[in-house]
């Protein structure tokens, strides 16, 4: 499985010479016979790799104290959930079209799913607000996290993005927060001081 993910983290380079390498085959029925093998595992290490990024972020909510906490702490995570289909993006669109419907699905759903409880846990201790639309707040951070990641001008300027990725969190959580929840976050940057030192206010 090692290789697997090797593949997987590789780029459309080497989805094409997989590509080149079917084509000097011989035998057509030889060539769709690898084709699809080969489909079917990258396939499956993509879904094993997606289990286990699903599997972290449950084990750092169960950790975390307080939904701020647990938001901040769950943030490489997410961003490493939506990295993963971007980097591979036209690749995989056009290789594998079924895994690419299925990856952009379900990496939508998950970070989603985190979002929308994580701001029920909030309103539910004090320190999110009781008025906010949690919906639409959910489907925001979902835009801006996959819009910074996607943005191909970004990726030759990681501290730049990553900035920005980190002030999108903090811009959100001033947004949604009580007062109560204002000073839990203080407390968290305080703890978290490579992340704060991005903050630009």
């Amino acid at each position: 499985m090692k290789k697997l993910y090797g593949y997987f983290s590789a780029s459309a380079s080497g989805l094409l010479q997989w590509m080149m390498y079917l084509k000097k085959c011989q035998s057509v029925k030889k060539r769709f016979t690898l084709f699809f093998k080969k489909s079917d595992l990258v396939d499956q290490a993509i879904r094993k790799k997606m289990q286990a990024n699903e599997n972290e972020l449950k084990s750092i909510k169960k950790a975390s104290k307080n939904a701020i906490e647990e938001i901040i702490a769950m943030h490489s995570s997410l961003v490493e959930i939506s990295e993963q289909f971007s980097k591979n993006f036209f690749a995989l669109k056009k290789y594998y079209p079924d895994t690419f419907k299925w990856v952009l699905e379900q990496a939508k759903k998950t970070t989603l799913t985190v979002f929308k409880e994580n701001i029920e846990r909030g309103v539910s201790e004090g320190i999110y607000k009781r008025t906010l639309d949690v919906e639409k707040l959910s489907l925001l951070r979902h835009f801006t996290i996959t819009g910074i990641i996607e943005d191909e001008s970004l990726t030759e300027d990681i501290v730049l993005r990553n900035a920005l990725l980190n002030n999108s969190l903090i811009m959100h959580l001033q947004f949604i927060s009580t007062s109560k929840g204002v000073m839990r976050l203080k407390d968290s940057l305080m703890l978290n001081q490579n992340f704060a030192k991005s903050f630009f206010g």
